[in-house]
């Protein structure tokens, strides 16, 4: 970037969301409340995004007051006039001379709404709607002074793919998808990226009405009618049996793309993912994406090509940026940061030719499994909630955004439904003045959707659902005030079965509280359990077991029937308002119960209780009560290292004090060059211990210490201790260390670590950069832990670094660590 546009961005980052007024041959009225109700929108403009704008305002002040203003091409006489249009139709008001930019003005007898061009009149139109104050039959303004505002990024964009992956799109008709675009565009989004498939007559979810392609088509057809970009994500070798390695495959991949271009009316952008989907090794997709730039400048003459490294290997990464610094390729728009890129993001922009700007990628949409895993997290939450909740996450975007502000031109989020409407908006708001006050931006949020009586509420309750996720679930006092609040305002909120956002926060609010009521519950039963398990030396084995599966039984009935209740009830509502699918089962069919299936996750334990049980089966078939009693005492004694010793549960919250983290999340939120939690995709239910349990080969069915001598011991897969469902990861060969000090210089200690995370990593473990403790070990399977002799040298001096390093895999992964003191005393 050279130092005038970084003065020109600054510029625009001052004045981007500044109010000042507006030099004008008209003098501006004072601060007073003009009646609006009796208004005619007012427009000649020849553009038909102007026009569509009129009609965008007309509509939308009529949904929320009742009153539909006329529109007309001139104005009536003595009647109050909403003038909408462009600097060219609307001479007499300054607009910065900025794409995109607007000015809105009061002047007598007039509300000027301007655009430096047709979209600037767009979102003129729609900060009028934000603006405005509006109950049943009544519609006002007071503006303080004039408006003048302009973007501070120049793609604001917003993935909303007709795919079953979806966990509502699927489900919405053309007009649900044109109202959801319309409420984007009035927090300022400029661009809709639809995702293609190659096959016109693909279908590939239960509840869609089409096929892909035809409703892309009618999608980007609507989109371009508003005047905003049309993006395109389009992966190469993602579907079985194409090959661009080879000049026939080529041919044929050319060709395929060449019909789909052909199919869409309007395409602004075409965005291939290096991986993710994807699998065309760089060498080869870089030279296939030259010959696709010719085609599709023949179909779509001004349409562009952007592509993201997801998914590159080193090798590949290297490849590509002297790719581009050898070829300097003009067919080539831009750059695109996603997930799993394997370097962060000042070196993305270090590596890249300043000639092509960066777009975000960044999945706002996900909680774990993702880009920016949410931070101290309780595990509850984690294992219930699902990887696509209702997410409304305004602290944390904020802070994402305004991290990678300076590095970054733009941006297309990474959505699969409305669960992160929020987290969309709060994205348009920081690209268009990055300095924005987001308490301002919740309350506006709440006026447009719930009402002004309900603005202040509606801002508190969505800051509230963000802090209920923060800290230990059991102590989170924010819980039952943020439920507190959503019942109340659910009561308040007219047409509630009609509006899917009170019904969607309610119901994330509800969900929380049940979290919280059963992971108390169930950590009362597991206590009972151990209780029971610790007398089975007088009560005798089977019925100390008996006994903890009764205590552990108690699960079954739900902890908070009342609230399990309320969730149920919401989601017929859901359904029906906004096509949500929270259940795989009918009638809402969910793809799978990770997007967004939350009903699905009521029953999932928040316990031990799927492996106590499991290792209940195991004790009772070994051969005597002395090695059953044994067995028991591991369970009881799990998580004691003993008398000197330290246990590390990697990834619970406030109990891996030992990991080092080489940069705060507020750095590294996305965890490229420090650790971070981790979590499996575990679902304990019926239904999935069957489906996996035929999948499981033979060698994963038993305990690592009873396979060689209790055959069948156990049969099904191994179920997860709590412990087993968290790990501390790092991403890209960062190596993953923790430390101790004030260790006993004469003990023999030894380390015992429990290996176990979706990765499945081969890794290496050194101990203060000097003693090689084991070369590359894959992970167990099954789970369990592995003990290690710790060289007495290595802790002669008090401390002890213990660092894994990666040899094969995506990342490191641990989940417990000890460091057990021996009874023994070093030489």
């Amino acid at each position: 970037m050279t130092e005038s546009e970084k003065f020109e961005r600054m510029y625009h980052r001052i004045i981007g969301g500044l109010l000042f007024l507006v030099l004008s041959p008209a003098t501006a009225m004072a601060a007073s409340t003009i009646d609006l109700s009796t208004a005619t929108i007012v427009t000649d403009s020849p553009s038909p995004v102007v026009a569509k704008a009129a009609v965008m305002l007309q509509e939308e002040l009529a949904e929320r007051s009742g009153i539909t203003l006329p529109i007309a091409k001139s104005a009536p006489a003595d009647d109050l006039v909403i003038r909408l249009g462009t600097s060219a139709d609307i001479s007499d008001v300054e607009v910065p001379q900025k794409p995109e930019s607007y000015a809105v003005a009061v002047r007598k007898g007039e509300v000027c709404l301007v655009g430096h061009d047709a979209r600037g009149a767009l979102y003129a139109a729609g900060r009028l709607i934000r603006l405005a104050t509006y109950r049943p039959g009544v519609l006002t303004l007071k503006l303080d002074q004039p408006i003048v505002s302009t973007p501070d990024v120049p793609i604001r964009a917003h993935q909303l793919a007709y795919r079953n992956t979806a966990n509502t799109y699927d489900a919405w008709t053309v007009g649900m998808y044109e109202q959801y675009i319309r409420d984007l565009i009035i927090f300022g989004c400029n661009g809709v990226e639809l995702i293609s498939n190659l096959d016109a007559n693909a279908k590939d979810g239960p509840v869609m009405t089409e096929t892909m392609r035809s409703r892309n088509v009618a999608l980007s057809e609507l989109i371009r009618s508003y005047g905003i970009d049309v993006w395109v994500w389009s992966p190469v070798m993602a579907i079985e049996g194409e090959d661009v390695t080879t000049p026939e495959g080529t041919a044929k991949a050319l060709a395929l793309r060449r019909t789909f271009l052909k199919n869409y009316p309007a395409i602004d952008h075409l965005f291939i993912p290096g991986g993710d989907d994807g699998d065309t090794p760089a060498v080869h997709l870089m030279p296939f994406l030259e010959k696709l730039s010719v085609v599709l400048k023949e179909i779509h003459p001004n349409a562009k090509i952007w592509v993201s490294n997801q998914t590159f290997t080193l090798e590949e990464n290297d490849y590509f940026f002297d790719y581009l610094a050898s070829n300097s390729p003009d067919w080539l728009a831009g750059l695109v940061y996603g997930p799993w890129i394997k370097m962060g993001w000042e070196e993305m922009r270090e590596r890249t030719p300043t000639r092509y700007p960066i777009r975000r990628y960044p999945d706002i949409n996900h909680t774990v499994r993702c880009q920016y895993p949410i931070p101290n997290w309780d595990p509850a939450f984690a294992h219930t909630i699902g990887r696509e909740p209702v997410m409304p996450m305004p602290k944390m975007q904020s802070h994402i955004y305004r991290r990678y502000l300076n590095v970054s031109d733009g941006f297309g989020t990474y959505s699969d439904g409305i669960h992160d409407d929020l987290n969309k908006q709060v994205w348009n708001v920081l690209g268009w003045d990055p300095q924005s006050d987001m308490d301002a931006a919740l309350e506006e949020y709440g006026k447009v959707w719930f009402g002004v009586d309900l603005a202040k509420d509606v801002a508190e309750g969505l800051r509230g659902l963000e802090a209920n996720w923060s800290g230990p679930i059991a102590e989170n006092t924010a819980i039952p005030h943020t439920l507190a609040l959503w019942e109340k305002i659910a009561k308040r909120v007219p047409k509630f079965d009609k509006n899917w956002r009170a019904q969607m926060y309610l119901f994330r609010a509800r969900f929380d509280a049940n979290v919280q009521a059963e992971t108390r519950a169930q950590k009362g039963y597991e206590a009972q359990a151990l209780a029971a398990l610790a007398d089975a030396s007088q009560t005798g084995v089977s019925q100390a077991i008996e006994n903890a599966r009764a205590a552990l039984a108690q699960a079954d009935r739900p902890a908070a029937p009342a609230l399990r209740s309320g969730l149920e009830a919401l989601g017929p509502l859901m359904l029906e308002s906004i096509g949500y699918q929270l259940s795989v089962e009918p009638p809402y069919l969910a793809r799978n119960s990770e997007r967004g299936a939350m009903l699905d996750w009521l029953d999932q334990p928040l316990n031990n209780r799927p492996w106590l049980e499991q290792r209940f089966e195991a004790i009772l078939a070994l051969p005597n009560q002395a090695d059953q009693l044994a067995q028991i005492d591991t369970i009881l004694n799990w998580e004691d290292p003993g008398p000197g010793g330290f246990y590390d549960d990697l990834g619970t919250i406030g109990k891996y004090s030992h990991v080092i983290s080489q940069r705060s999340w507020e750095e590294d939120p996305s965890g490229n060059h420090t650790s971070r939690v981790a979590f499996p995709n575990y679902k304990a239910d019926a239904k999935t211990i069957a489906k996996q349990t035929g999948q499981t080969e033979k060698d994963d069915l038993a305990f690592k210490e009873e396979v060689a001598r209790v055959a069948g011991a156990h049969t099904g897969r191994q179920e997860l201790r709590g412990s087993w469902q968290t790990q501390i990861t790092t991403l890209y060969g960062t190596p993953l260390k923790m430390r101790y000090e004030g260790l006993d210089p004469k003990a023999q200690y030894r380390l015992k670590v429990t290996y176990a995370g979706r990765f499945r990593p081969s890794m290496t473990l050194t101990l203060n950069d000097e003693f090689g403790i084991h070369g590359p070990v894959a992970q167990p399977a099954p789970i369990w832990p592995v003990s290690y002799h710790v060289p007495q040298a290595a802790t002669r001096g008090g401390t002890l670094d213990v660092e894994w390093n990666l040899v094969d895999g995506r990342g490191c992964m641990v989940s417990e660590v000890w460091l057990i003191k021996s009874d023994d005393a070093a030489p």
